[in-house]
């Protein structure tokens, strides 16, 4: 690595990266795009996470509402509910 910035030629092409770099982030449309890009994966990601959730949910539920059969058919023979 130290070799690479004494040499003057690939400093060059260091700064010149560097500066290509920075130019393209000053173009103002590929800036609306960067973030237009970021923004649907960003939705995307919430809707993945949204749709998982409710699955976690609704299957919470299922369990919930099979305890309560279960509690209530013990109670109808009489047994305890625990």
């Amino acid at each position: 690595m130290n070799k690479m910035f004494k040499d003057p030629g690939n400093q060059s092409y260091w700064w010149a990266g560097i500066g290509g770099f920075f130019s393209l982030m000053s173009a103002q449309e590929l800036l609306a795009l960067v973030s237009l890009v970021i923004g649907a994966i960003t939705a995307i990601v919430n809707l993945v996470e949204k749709y998982q959730l409710r699955k976690i949910k609704r299957r919470e539920e299922e369990r919930a509402e099979q305890i309560h059969q279960l509690k209530v058919k013990r109670l109808e023979k009489g047994l305890d509910d625990e």
